[in-house]
């Protein structure tokens, strides 16, 4: 029957960490040949980043293009910029429902504070794409901006992990990671079975560009192949874990270095 196909739908990051370019890494990893769509890409120096977006029309015809596919395994969404974009994924993952796993990576990034873009975007995320997903994986930040929650505490993670399971997706992990205090990095897990809380030693070294983007697509690329969804996100985890403690250092010039997502491959 040949190699798997899986589609994500995300951002391009120059640095290669995350981003569709983590997306199809880890893909590759997981034996999987990924398809891709570009929402915006993303431009990097030592001191800030630039977010440009694609424009929607021209992600459209990306996706009519993905259409022609009819042997589509799931689907991983990443960064929409915009209101209008996520619109167009939605519509394209419908056609899918039901069909395909699909995991959304509810990644929202600003140039600036901008907490009335912020809203807008929360809100579309909650109204068009949560009811869609079979797993979430919002992180600490992210999860605050869609429960309209302060979380201070792995309790916290549990209660809004439980409010956007009421939004829709079939399964939800929010990402502690290094903002909660302790040697723990924490992340609460809830499905209609399911409230389990997970942890690892949080890591010194500074290689975490594209942990979400790994860590959800690494899911999505185990779900795609009918592995369990709660040992996909176990599984998931421990794949990050690998990738920031063998990660690429870029150079001096940055304080943050890469997850490496063929760590675990090369790490023995």
């Amino acid at each position: 029957m040949g190699v798997g196909k899986i589609i994500t739908i995300a951002g391009s990051d120059i640095l290669a960490g995350g981003g569709v370019q983590a997306d199809l890494a880890t893909f590759n990893e997981y034996g999987l040949f990924g398809l891709s769509a570009i929402t915006s890409i993303v431009t990097v120096n030592q001191a800030d980043f630039d977010i440009y977006d694609v424009p929607v029309s021209v992600l459209a015809k990306q996706l009519t293009s993905l259409s022609q596919f009819t042997d589509i395994k799931g689907i991983k969404v990443g960064l929409l910029p915009s209101v209008d974009h996520i619109d167009l994924v939605s519509q394209f993952i419908k056609q899918y429902a039901g069909q395909v796993p699909v995991v959304i990576d509810p990644v929202m990034a600003f140039k600036e504070t901008d907490s009335v873009n912020a809203a807008k975007l929360a809100t579309a995320i909650k109204q068009k794409l949560l009811p869609l997903a079979t797993v979430v994986t919002p992180n600490l930040i992210e999860a605050e901006l869609l429960t309209e929650q302060s979380i201070r505490s792995g309790a916290d993670l549990l209660t809004a992990a439980k409010m956007l399971h009421t939004m829709g997706p079939q399964t939800v992990v929010v990402k502690g990671g290094v903002r909660l205090l302790g040697d723990m990095a924490i992340d609460a897990v809830v499905s209609n079975n399911t409230e389990k809380m997970m942890q690892l030693p949080k890591i010194s070294q500074p290689y975490n560009n594209g942990a979400g983007c790994t860590f959800s697509a690494a899911i999505a690329s185990q779900i795609s192949q009918d592995v369990p969804v709660i040992t996909a996100i176990d599984d998931a985890k421990d794949f990050v874990h690998d990738g920031i403690l063998h990660g690429v250092r870029l150079n001096d010039d940055f304080k943050v270095g890469n997850v490496w997502q063929a760590a675990r491959r090369h790490k023995g």
